[in-house]
Protein backbone atom coordinates (compact mmCIF):
# COMPACT_ATOMS: atom_id res chain seq x y z
CA UNK A 1 0.00 0.00 0.00
CA UNK A 2 0.99 3.48 -1.12
CA UNK A 3 2.17 6.13 1.45
CA UNK A 4 -0.94 8.28 -0.55
CA UNK A 5 -3.65 5.17 0.13
CA UNK A 6 -2.56 4.49 3.18
CA UNK A 7 -3.01 8.70 4.65
CA UNK A 8 -6.63 8.87 2.92
CA UNK A 9 -7.54 5.50 4.23
CA UNK A 10 -6.54 6.49 8.09
CA UNK A 11 -8.16 9.71 7.49
CA UNK A 12 -11.66 8.22 7.78
CA UNK A 13 -10.62 5.47 10.32
CA UNK A 14 -11.35 7.10 13.11
CA UNK A 15 -14.76 8.88 14.29
CA UNK A 16 -14.09 11.84 15.77
CA UNK A 17 -11.35 12.64 15.41
CA UNK A 18 -9.12 14.24 12.24
CA UNK A 19 -5.61 13.41 10.88
CA UNK A 20 -3.89 16.11 11.64
CA UNK A 21 -0.08 15.03 10.83
CA UNK A 22 1.77 12.10 10.07
CA UNK A 23 5.53 10.42 9.92
CA UNK A 24 7.18 7.59 7.96
CA UNK A 25 8.61 5.93 10.78
CA UNK A 26 9.90 2.58 12.01
CA UNK A 27 8.54 0.33 15.17
CA UNK A 28 11.45 -0.70 17.02
CA UNK A 29 12.23 -4.73 16.65
CA UNK A 30 15.62 -6.32 18.36
CA UNK A 31 16.92 -9.30 16.01
CA UNK A 32 18.02 -11.45 18.55
CA UNK A 33 20.92 -13.74 18.17
CA UNK A 34 20.17 -17.33 20.30
CA UNK A 35 22.47 -19.79 21.27
CA UNK A 36 19.79 -22.71 21.67
CA UNK A 37 19.92 -26.36 22.46
CA UNK A 38 18.14 -29.12 20.41
CA UNK A 39 17.48 -32.46 20.14
CA UNK A 40 18.63 -33.93 16.61
CA UNK A 41 17.31 -37.22 14.60
CA UNK A 42 20.37 -38.27 12.56
CA UNK A 43 19.73 -40.86 10.33
CA UNK A 44 22.67 -43.54 10.72
CA UNK A 45 25.20 -43.70 8.79
CA UNK A 46 25.61 -47.33 6.86
CA UNK A 47 29.03 -48.51 8.79
CA UNK A 48 27.39 -47.17 11.86
CA UNK A 49 24.23 -49.00 11.15
CA UNK A 50 26.14 -52.53 10.21
CA UNK A 51 28.27 -52.31 13.28
CA UNK A 52 24.63 -52.18 15.41
CA UNK A 53 23.45 -54.89 13.42
CA UNK A 54 26.31 -57.34 13.73
CA UNK A 55 26.46 -56.44 17.57
CA UNK A 56 22.33 -57.49 17.81
CA UNK A 57 23.16 -60.43 15.79
CA UNK A 58 25.44 -61.73 19.01
CA UNK A 59 28.89 -60.14 17.84
CA UNK A 60 30.01 -58.60 20.79
CA UNK A 61 33.94 -58.65 20.38
CA UNK A 62 35.60 -56.01 18.29
CA UNK A 63 37.36 -58.10 16.41
CA UNK A 64 34.49 -60.61 15.73
CA UNK A 65 32.80 -57.49 14.49
CA UNK A 66 36.13 -56.53 11.98
CA UNK A 67 35.63 -59.82 10.81
CA UNK A 68 32.28 -59.89 10.05
CA UNK A 69 32.55 -56.80 7.95
CA UNK A 70 35.34 -57.57 6.17
CA UNK A 71 36.84 -54.07 7.36
CA UNK A 72 39.80 -52.68 9.21
CA UNK A 73 40.17 -52.22 12.71
CA UNK A 74 41.47 -48.51 12.02
CA UNK A 75 37.94 -47.83 10.59
CA UNK A 76 35.71 -50.27 13.05
CA UNK A 77 37.76 -48.32 16.38
CA UNK A 78 36.33 -44.87 16.29
CA UNK A 79 33.10 -45.73 14.87
CA UNK A 80 32.50 -47.88 17.80
CA UNK A 81 33.58 -45.02 20.28
CA UNK A 82 31.19 -42.61 18.60
CA UNK A 83 28.42 -44.91 18.71
CA UNK A 84 29.57 -45.46 22.67
CA UNK A 85 29.49 -41.54 23.15
CA UNK A 86 26.17 -41.23 21.53
CA UNK A 87 24.95 -44.15 24.02
CA UNK A 88 24.05 -46.84 21.44
CA UNK A 89 26.40 -49.46 22.42
CA UNK A 90 27.62 -50.17 25.74
CA UNK A 91 31.49 -50.59 25.08
CA UNK A 92 33.56 -52.26 28.40
CA UNK A 93 35.88 -54.74 29.75
CA UNK A 94 35.62 -56.52 32.64
CA UNK A 95 38.87 -57.62 34.38
CA UNK A 96 38.37 -61.59 34.06
CA UNK A 97 37.89 -60.84 30.36
CA UNK A 98 41.09 -60.90 27.69
CA UNK A 99 39.35 -58.23 25.70
CA UNK A 100 36.27 -55.46 25.76
CA UNK A 101 32.82 -56.73 25.00
CA UNK A 102 30.16 -54.80 23.19
CA UNK A 103 26.50 -54.87 24.13
CA UNK A 104 23.29 -52.86 22.42
CA UNK A 105 21.99 -50.30 24.93
CA UNK A 106 18.42 -49.44 24.76
CA UNK A 107 18.68 -46.18 22.89
CA UNK A 108 21.07 -48.80 20.44
CA UNK A 109 18.07 -50.55 19.88
CA UNK A 110 15.30 -48.27 19.37
CA UNK A 111 17.78 -46.42 16.91
CA UNK A 112 18.23 -49.55 14.99
CA UNK A 113 14.47 -49.72 14.86
CA UNK A 114 13.88 -46.31 12.79
CA UNK A 115 17.42 -46.34 11.24
CA UNK A 116 18.67 -42.72 12.76
CA UNK A 117 20.15 -41.58 15.83
CA UNK A 118 18.93 -38.79 18.53
CA UNK A 119 21.34 -36.36 19.95
CA UNK A 120 21.96 -32.73 21.48
CA UNK A 121 23.05 -30.31 19.52
CA UNK A 122 24.17 -26.67 20.14
CA UNK A 123 22.70 -24.13 17.40
CA UNK A 124 22.58 -20.07 16.61
CA UNK A 125 19.37 -18.81 15.28
CA UNK A 126 17.98 -15.16 14.63
CA UNK A 127 14.50 -14.16 15.58
CA UNK A 128 12.45 -10.69 15.77
CA UNK A 129 11.46 -9.81 18.56
CA UNK A 130 9.13 -7.06 18.96
CA UNK A 131 10.75 -4.32 21.56
CA UNK A 132 6.55 -2.66 22.52
CA UNK A 133 4.74 -5.21 22.33
CA UNK A 134 7.73 -7.64 23.83
CA UNK A 135 6.91 -11.07 21.44
CA UNK A 136 8.36 -12.51 18.80
CA UNK A 137 7.69 -11.81 15.28
CA UNK A 138 7.17 -14.36 12.17
CA UNK A 139 9.47 -12.51 10.12
CA UNK A 140 13.07 -12.17 8.95
CA UNK A 141 15.45 -9.94 9.95
CA UNK A 142 16.14 -8.47 6.45
CA UNK A 143 12.32 -7.23 6.59
CA UNK A 144 13.70 -4.39 9.09
CA UNK A 145 15.80 -1.29 8.30
CA UNK A 146 19.21 -0.62 10.23
CA UNK A 147 18.86 2.82 12.04
CA UNK A 148 21.05 3.73 9.37
CA UNK A 149 18.81 3.43 6.34
CA UNK A 150 16.52 4.85 8.65
CA UNK A 151 18.44 8.14 8.57
CA UNK A 152 19.06 7.78 4.82
CA UNK A 153 15.32 7.19 4.60
CA UNK A 154 14.37 10.16 6.33
CA UNK A 155 11.70 7.79 8.54
CA UNK A 156 11.24 8.52 12.19
CA UNK A 157 12.27 6.00 14.75
CA UNK A 158 9.52 5.36 17.08
CA UNK A 159 11.38 5.00 20.10
CA UNK A 160 10.98 2.21 22.76
CA UNK A 161 10.12 4.20 25.69
CA UNK A 162 13.48 2.95 27.72
CA UNK A 163 11.84 -0.59 28.37
CA UNK A 164 14.86 -3.05 29.33
CA UNK A 165 16.54 -4.85 26.40
CA UNK A 166 14.41 -8.36 25.69
CA UNK A 167 16.67 -11.20 28.40
CA UNK A 168 15.94 -15.12 27.81
CA UNK A 169 12.98 -15.18 30.06
CA UNK A 170 11.18 -12.67 28.04
CA UNK A 171 10.69 -14.91 25.45
CA UNK A 172 7.68 -17.46 25.12
CA UNK A 173 8.91 -20.61 25.26
CA UNK A 174 6.47 -21.96 22.96
CA UNK A 175 6.06 -19.57 20.35
CA UNK A 176 9.68 -19.66 19.98
CA UNK A 177 9.26 -23.69 19.49
CA UNK A 178 6.79 -23.03 16.78
CA UNK A 179 9.14 -20.80 15.23
CA UNK A 180 11.93 -23.14 15.40
CA UNK A 181 9.93 -25.46 13.55
CA UNK A 182 8.89 -22.96 10.49
CA UNK A 183 12.23 -22.40 10.43
CA UNK A 184 13.15 -26.00 10.27
CA UNK A 185 10.54 -26.91 7.84
CA UNK A 186 12.60 -26.87 4.51
CA UNK A 187 15.45 -28.90 6.29
CA UNK A 188 16.43 -32.53 6.36
CA UNK A 189 17.61 -32.18 9.94
CA UNK A 190 14.81 -31.55 12.11
CA UNK A 191 15.43 -31.42 16.00
CA UNK A 192 13.41 -30.45 19.15
CA UNK A 193 14.24 -27.63 21.19
CA UNK A 194 15.40 -28.57 24.83
CA UNK A 195 16.27 -25.15 25.99
CA UNK A 196 17.62 -21.19 24.86
CA UNK A 197 20.70 -21.23 26.40
CA UNK A 198 21.14 -17.67 25.94
CA UNK A 199 21.06 -14.62 23.85
CA UNK A 200 24.57 -13.70 22.05
CA UNK A 201 23.78 -10.82 20.30
CA UNK A 202 20.91 -7.74 20.44
CA UNK A 203 20.70 -5.72 17.25
CA UNK A 204 18.37 -2.60 17.55
CA UNK A 205 16.21 -2.72 13.80
CA UNK A 206 13.14 -0.78 12.48
CA UNK A 207 9.87 -2.19 11.15
CA UNK A 208 8.41 0.56 8.57
CA UNK A 209 5.21 1.80 9.55
CA UNK A 210 3.48 5.54 9.51
CA UNK A 211 2.81 7.21 12.76
CA UNK A 212 -0.46 9.16 13.03
CA UNK A 213 -1.44 12.36 15.06
CA UNK A 214 -5.05 12.56 15.20
CA UNK A 215 -6.61 15.32 16.82
CA UNK A 216 -9.77 15.17 18.73
CA UNK A 217 -12.86 17.12 16.82
CA UNK A 218 -14.69 18.17 20.31
CA UNK A 219 -11.31 18.66 22.22
CA UNK A 220 -8.96 20.54 20.08
CA UNK A 221 -6.07 19.97 22.79
CA UNK A 222 -6.69 16.09 22.69
CA UNK A 223 -4.02 14.23 20.32
CA UNK A 224 -3.96 10.32 20.01
CA UNK A 225 -0.85 8.64 18.50
CA UNK A 226 -1.45 5.59 16.31
CA UNK A 227 0.52 3.27 14.23
CA UNK A 228 -0.38 2.00 10.81
CA UNK A 229 1.57 -0.99 9.04
CA UNK A 230 1.51 -2.62 5.44
CA UNK A 231 -1.44 -4.82 7.21
CA UNK A 232 -3.27 -2.27 9.03
CA UNK A 233 -3.57 -0.53 11.88
CA UNK A 234 -1.75 -1.68 14.81
CA UNK A 235 -4.06 -0.76 18.15
CA UNK A 236 -1.72 -3.39 20.12
CA UNK A 237 1.24 -0.89 19.34
CA UNK A 238 -0.36 1.96 20.03
CA UNK A 239 -1.58 0.96 23.42
CA UNK A 240 1.68 0.09 24.41
CA UNK A 241 3.01 2.89 23.19
CA UNK A 242 0.37 5.08 25.46
CA UNK A 243 0.98 2.71 28.34
CA UNK A 244 4.42 3.40 28.45
CA UNK A 245 4.10 7.23 27.89
CA UNK A 246 5.33 7.15 24.36
CA UNK A 247 3.24 10.01 22.86
CA UNK A 248 5.06 12.46 25.11
CA UNK A 249 8.11 11.74 23.72
CA UNK A 250 7.46 12.40 20.08
CA UNK A 251 5.61 15.53 20.43
CA UNK A 252 2.11 15.11 21.24
CA UNK A 253 2.02 17.18 23.81
CA UNK A 254 3.68 20.03 22.34
CA UNK A 255 0.65 19.46 18.79
CA UNK A 256 -1.78 19.82 21.55
CA UNK A 257 -1.03 23.02 22.57
CA UNK A 258 -0.56 24.51 19.60
CA UNK A 259 -4.26 23.64 18.82
CA UNK A 260 -6.00 25.62 16.68
CA UNK A 261 -8.68 27.33 17.46
CA UNK A 262 -12.15 26.70 16.16
CA UNK A 263 -13.42 29.47 13.99
CA UNK A 264 -16.24 31.28 14.61
CA UNK A 265 -19.42 29.83 12.55
CA UNK A 266 -20.53 33.49 12.42
CA UNK A 267 -17.67 35.29 10.60
CA UNK A 268 -17.65 35.62 7.13
CA UNK A 269 -15.01 33.79 4.86
CA UNK A 270 -13.22 37.36 4.51
CA UNK A 271 -12.82 37.36 8.39
CA UNK A 272 -11.02 34.42 8.67
CA UNK A 273 -7.54 35.33 9.45
CA UNK A 274 -5.65 31.88 8.68
CA UNK A 275 -6.86 31.76 4.77
CA UNK A 276 -3.82 33.59 2.33
CA UNK A 277 -5.03 36.53 1.07
CA UNK A 278 -5.25 34.97 -2.38
CA UNK A 279 -7.60 33.16 -1.58
CA UNK A 280 -10.15 35.41 0.74
CA UNK A 281 -10.13 37.71 -2.56
CA UNK A 282 -11.37 34.29 -4.64
CA UNK A 283 -14.14 33.57 -1.89
CA UNK A 284 -15.48 37.22 -1.91
CA UNK A 285 -15.92 37.57 -5.64
CA UNK A 286 -17.08 34.50 -6.36
CA UNK A 287 -19.61 34.97 -3.06
CA UNK A 288 -20.51 39.14 -4.55
CA UNK A 289 -20.96 37.58 -8.26
CA UNK A 290 -22.95 34.17 -7.54
CA UNK A 291 -26.56 33.44 -7.51
CA UNK A 292 -28.02 34.12 -3.80
CA UNK A 293 -29.80 31.09 -3.64
CA UNK A 294 -26.06 28.64 -3.42
CA UNK A 295 -23.37 31.06 -2.19
CA UNK A 296 -22.19 28.44 0.85
CA UNK A 297 -21.99 25.53 -2.42
CA UNK A 298 -20.00 28.30 -4.85
CA UNK A 299 -17.91 29.06 -2.12
CA UNK A 300 -17.00 24.94 -1.60
CA UNK A 301 -16.30 24.49 -4.79
CA UNK A 302 -13.57 27.76 -5.07
CA UNK A 303 -11.60 26.94 -1.88
CA UNK A 304 -10.99 24.22 0.47
CA UNK A 305 -8.80 23.68 3.29
CA UNK A 306 -6.06 21.15 2.95
CA UNK A 307 -4.75 18.94 6.17
CA UNK A 308 -1.26 17.93 6.41
CA UNK A 309 -1.85 13.96 5.46
CA UNK A 310 -3.58 15.58 1.83
CA UNK A 311 -0.58 17.14 0.82
CA UNK A 312 1.69 14.02 -0.42
CA UNK A 313 -1.80 12.84 -2.09
CA UNK A 314 -1.99 16.30 -4.28
CA UNK A 315 1.40 16.50 -4.85
CA UNK A 316 1.30 12.91 -6.51
CA UNK A 317 -1.87 13.65 -8.55
CA UNK A 318 -0.08 16.88 -10.16
CA UNK A 319 2.96 14.78 -11.28
CA UNK A 320 0.87 12.13 -12.35
CA UNK A 321 -2.21 13.74 -14.13
CA UNK A 322 -0.69 17.23 -14.72
CA UNK A 323 -1.09 17.80 -19.11
CA UNK A 324 0.35 21.47 -19.89
CA UNK A 325 2.14 23.40 -16.48
CA UNK A 326 3.43 22.05 -13.23
CA UNK A 327 5.33 24.56 -10.64
CA UNK A 328 6.47 23.96 -7.24
CA UNK A 329 7.89 26.44 -4.87
CA UNK A 330 9.96 24.18 -1.68
CA UNK A 331 12.47 25.94 0.17
CA UNK A 332 14.09 22.80 1.12
CA UNK A 333 14.75 19.70 -1.25
CA UNK A 334 15.98 16.54 -0.18
CA UNK A 335 16.62 12.90 -2.01
CA UNK A 336 14.33 11.14 0.40
CA UNK A 337 11.32 13.14 -0.82
CA UNK A 338 12.54 13.63 -4.50
CA UNK A 339 13.67 10.01 -4.68
CA UNK A 340 13.80 7.64 -7.38
CA UNK A 341 9.86 7.69 -7.38
CA UNK A 342 9.46 11.15 -7.90
CA UNK A 343 12.09 11.66 -11.01
CA UNK A 344 10.29 8.95 -12.71
CA UNK A 345 6.88 10.43 -12.25
CA UNK A 346 8.31 13.60 -13.03
CA UNK A 347 10.59 12.40 -16.07
CA UNK A 348 7.32 11.23 -17.20
CA UNK A 349 5.56 14.59 -16.80
CA UNK A 350 8.51 16.10 -19.02
CA UNK A 351 7.82 13.43 -21.50
CA UNK A 352 4.41 14.28 -21.93
CA UNK A 353 5.42 17.54 -22.73
CA UNK A 354 4.39 19.56 -19.69
CA UNK A 355 6.03 22.91 -18.77
CA UNK A 356 7.81 22.49 -15.67
CA UNK A 357 8.32 24.72 -13.41
CA UNK A 358 10.94 24.00 -9.68
CA UNK A 359 12.05 26.88 -7.51
CA UNK A 360 13.62 26.22 -4.29
CA UNK A 361 16.31 28.41 -1.99
CA UNK A 362 16.60 29.48 1.37
CA UNK A 363 18.73 32.11 2.78
CA UNK A 364 21.68 31.29 5.17
CA UNK A 365 20.80 33.71 7.49
CA UNK A 366 22.29 36.42 9.46
CA UNK A 367 25.72 34.74 10.64
CA UNK A 368 24.91 36.29 13.90
CA UNK A 369 21.69 34.73 14.70
CA UNK A 370 21.22 31.48 15.62
CA UNK A 371 18.73 30.05 13.45
CA UNK A 372 18.38 26.32 12.89
CA UNK A 373 15.79 26.60 9.91
CA UNK A 374 17.98 29.32 7.94
CA UNK A 375 21.29 27.06 8.65
CA UNK A 376 20.25 23.91 6.73
CA UNK A 377 21.41 23.26 3.21
CA UNK A 378 18.56 24.11 0.82
CA UNK A 379 19.25 21.06 -0.84
CA UNK A 380 20.66 17.75 -0.90
CA UNK A 381 23.50 16.33 -2.76
CA UNK A 382 21.69 13.45 -4.49
CA UNK A 383 18.28 15.40 -5.34
CA UNK A 384 20.24 18.32 -6.77
CA UNK A 385 22.15 15.94 -9.16
CA UNK A 386 18.70 14.24 -9.80
CA UNK A 387 16.88 17.07 -10.90
CA UNK A 388 19.99 18.43 -12.63
CA UNK A 389 20.22 15.51 -14.89
CA UNK A 390 16.38 16.42 -16.24
CA UNK A 391 17.43 19.89 -16.70
CA UNK A 392 19.97 18.91 -19.16
CA UNK A 393 17.55 15.95 -20.55
CA UNK A 394 14.37 18.48 -20.83
CA UNK A 395 14.25 22.04 -22.43
CA UNK A 396 10.76 21.83 -21.04
CA UNK A 397 12.22 21.71 -17.41
CA UNK A 398 12.83 25.11 -15.35
CA UNK A 399 14.86 24.41 -12.05
CA UNK A 400 15.75 27.61 -9.99
CA UNK A 401 17.50 29.03 -6.89
CA UNK A 402 15.58 31.92 -6.16
CA UNK A 403 18.05 32.85 -3.29
CA UNK A 404 15.45 32.38 0.06
CA UNK A 405 12.00 32.04 0.52
CA UNK A 406 9.78 30.49 2.96
CA UNK A 407 6.85 29.94 -0.34
CA UNK A 408 5.30 26.52 -0.25
CA UNK A 409 3.45 26.32 -3.59
CA UNK A 410 1.56 24.06 -6.28
CA UNK A 411 0.08 24.51 -9.21
CA UNK A 412 -1.05 22.02 -11.95
CA UNK A 413 -2.27 23.14 -15.06
CA UNK A 414 -5.77 25.14 -14.44
CA UNK A 415 -6.80 22.19 -12.18
CA UNK A 416 -6.16 23.53 -8.72
CA UNK A 417 -3.23 25.49 -6.75
CA UNK A 418 -2.19 25.29 -3.29
CA UNK A 419 -0.83 27.95 -1.02
CA UNK A 420 0.33 26.17 2.32
CA UNK A 421 2.90 25.84 5.15
CA UNK A 422 3.47 22.34 3.82
CA UNK A 423 7.46 21.54 2.85
CA UNK A 424 6.15 20.15 -0.33
CA UNK A 425 9.94 18.55 -1.55
CA UNK A 426 11.38 17.92 2.09
CA UNK A 427 8.61 16.58 4.08
CA UNK A 428 7.13 13.47 4.18
CA UNK A 429 7.21 12.37 7.73
CA UNK A 430 9.63 14.46 9.48
CA UNK A 431 12.08 13.30 12.23
CA UNK A 432 11.69 15.90 14.53
CA UNK A 433 8.82 17.00 16.59
CA UNK A 434 5.20 16.34 14.85
CA UNK A 435 4.07 19.27 12.54
CA UNK A 436 -0.11 20.61 12.16
CA UNK A 437 0.61 21.67 8.85
CA UNK A 438 -2.49 23.23 6.65
CA UNK A 439 -2.79 24.69 3.42
CA UNK A 440 -5.61 26.27 0.83
CA UNK A 441 -6.34 24.89 -2.47
CA UNK A 442 -8.33 27.27 -4.64
CA UNK A 443 -9.66 25.38 -8.22
CA UNK A 444 -11.11 28.70 -10.01
CA UNK A 445 -8.79 29.02 -13.17
CA UNK A 446 -8.51 32.81 -13.05
CA UNK A 447 -7.23 32.23 -9.27
CA UNK A 448 -5.24 29.39 -10.56
CA UNK A 449 -3.61 31.42 -13.18
CA UNK A 450 -2.89 34.46 -10.93
CA UNK A 451 -1.05 32.14 -8.41
CA UNK A 452 1.04 30.62 -11.05
CA UNK A 453 1.65 34.23 -12.21
CA UNK A 454 2.88 35.34 -9.06
CA UNK A 455 4.71 32.18 -8.31
CA UNK A 456 7.13 32.67 -11.74
CA UNK A 457 7.37 35.80 -10.86
CA UNK A 458 9.14 35.04 -8.27
CA UNK A 459 11.25 31.87 -10.58
CA UNK A 460 11.97 34.70 -12.78
CA UNK A 461 13.15 37.78 -10.34
CA UNK A 462 14.23 35.86 -7.56
CA UNK A 463 13.52 36.83 -3.74
CA UNK A 464 13.32 40.77 -3.12
CA UNK A 465 11.93 41.05 -0.22
CA UNK A 466 15.53 41.80 1.61
CA UNK A 467 15.39 43.73 4.26
CA UNK A 468 16.85 47.38 3.80
CA UNK A 469 20.63 47.56 3.77
CA UNK A 470 21.05 44.10 2.40
CA UNK A 471 20.79 42.56 -1.26
CA UNK A 472 18.17 40.69 -2.47
CA UNK A 473 19.06 37.23 -4.25
CA UNK A 474 18.63 36.25 -7.28
CA UNK A 475 18.47 33.18 -8.98
CA UNK A 476 21.49 31.46 -10.48
CA UNK A 477 21.97 30.29 -14.10
CA UNK A 478 25.25 29.23 -13.94
CA UNK A 479 25.87 25.54 -11.88
CA UNK A 480 22.12 26.23 -9.78
CA UNK A 481 19.77 24.83 -12.77
CA UNK A 482 18.08 26.40 -15.69
CA UNK A 483 16.66 30.30 -15.17
CA UNK A 484 13.69 31.57 -17.13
Amino acid sequence: MTLENTLMEAAHARPGYELSTFKEAGLPVYVLTLRILVLERKPLGPIDEAVLRAVRAGLSEPQDIVAFLGLQSSVITPVLAGLNTNELINYSRASVDDSAKVTLSAKGRLALAEASSVRPQERMVRVCFDALAKKLLFIAPEQLNKPREMKDYGYFEVPHCNSKRPDVDDIPIDDFDRMLQRMQAREEDKGELLAIRRIERRELRYLKCVTLFYRSLSKRDEIEVAFWREDGPSLEHENYFRAFGGPGLIGAQVLAESAPSMPDESLQPSQTLSAPRLLLDTVELQAESSSPERPQEVMVDTMQSVLCHEHPGLLKDALLNAKQRLLIISPWIRHQVVNWEFITCLGDALKRGVQVYIGYGIDAGDAQKNNGAQNKLPITLQAKNDLEGLVHKYKNFRFVYVGNTHRKSLVCDDSFAVTTSFNWLSFRGDTGKPRDERGWLVRKKQYVDMQFQDDLKLLEEGYSGAPSGSQPSRPSRRGKGRGL
